[in-house]
């Protein structure tokens, strides 16, 4: 095989193929200056044209040395870490240097735990400080940071983690009013009235008003107007009687009877005019199997005699 010697990609190549057969593997030496385009090309998986055009924007320092074009490591891996397009087939992540000093919507979001909506509303809010990276826009880490101390409605999940002790022994308005029985409007006056006003604590979270507990405590003890109200004990509420479904030896009884003698039992109609309520009224307690019933098709039949006797204990149970 005649190889071109000038020609960096057919020397990689062969290079790859010698190494592959050899007992000896090439170690790659930690201290090197410069690199083959080729091999730059193969660490990010780029194939000839698209690694040349890499070359060509000067995204890093290239040499030509001994009439080949090398790279320089120094200056690509800087360039590495600034960028987030391209990624190394086997290694490190890209953008590790960019993603110290700056955030992107999505980073927004995570550290937030917000959505991706409110991460692009907040990037607006810094229209002159925002950087484009990649055709990506990026916010400065220190004024999103310098922002984000400046207020207190967005929290991450640190400082969401400390609102819950500060939320723990602290109430809201509501829940005060909740906890004594009144209106949201009755607290708004107790808390601006200047004889309770030493009682009550304002704490601010997450931009919510909330009262610290041990002060509404002892404003309930320094005075006789309001206090808790007393729980009063739930009713006892009795179930309707003959409201368990019926047993299909009882439907098995029905159809016999219907056979025997058909006068005997009720239409939904009859059952309904009987009982003064609607036919849907009936056909629902039939469905619940409130007494037996048989459906022939779409007709109902019910036993006169034991839909009687239901409706009597029924009513009584009424009233």
């Amino acid at each position: 095989m005649k190889l071109n010697w000038h020609n960096d990609e057919e020397l990689q190549k062969l290079a790859e193929k010698i190494e592959a057969r050899s007992p000896y593997k090439k170690i790659e030496n930690p201290n090197k200056k410069w690199m083959t385009v080729a091999h730059m090309g193969k660490m990010l998986g780029l194939k000839k044209t698209d690694r040349y055009w890499l070359v060509h924007k000067n995204y890093f320092r290239t040499e030509t040395l001994m009439g080949k074009m090398r790279v320089d490591v120094e200056s690509f891996e800087k360039w590495y870490a600034n960028q987030v397009k391209y990624h190394k087939i086997d290694g490190e992540a890209p953008g590790k240097e960019l993603k110290e000093r700056s955030l992107s919507a999505k980073d927004i979001e995570e550290i937030l735990q917000c959505g991706s909506w409110t991460a692009y509303e907040i990037m607006n809010k810094f229209k002159d400080d925002i950087i484009i990276v990649d055709y990506w826009k990026r916010l400065p880490a220190e004024v999103f940071w310098k922002w984000y101390e400046g207020q207190t409605k967005y929290r991450t999940k640190e400082d969401r983690d400390r609102d819950k002790e500060i939320e723990a022994a602290t109430m809201s308005m509501p829940e005060m009013a909740r906890a004594l029985g009144v209106t949201r409007s009755k607290i708004y006056g107790i808390i601006r009235n200047p004889k309770y006003a030493e009682y009550f604590d304002l704490v601010i979270v997450a931009d919510r008003k909330r009262y610290k507990k041990e002060g509404f405590e002892k404003f309930l003890a320094s005075q006789n107007e309001y206090k808790r109200p007393v729980k009063k004990k739930p009713k006892k509420v009795e179930k309707k009687p003959d409201q368990k479904p019926v047993q299909e030896d009882t439907f098995t009884k029905v159809r016999e009877t219907v056979k025997q003698d058909p006068s005997s039992v009720l239409t939904l109609e009859q059952a309904a005019a009987l009982a003064g309520v609607s036919k849907p009224t009936v056909s629902k307690w039939c469905g619940k199997s409130y007494f037996p019933n048989i459906k022939q098709g779409k007709v109902v039949r019910i036993p006169a005699e034991t839909y009687k006797e239901w409706l009597r204990i029924y009513r009584d149970w009424e009233g």
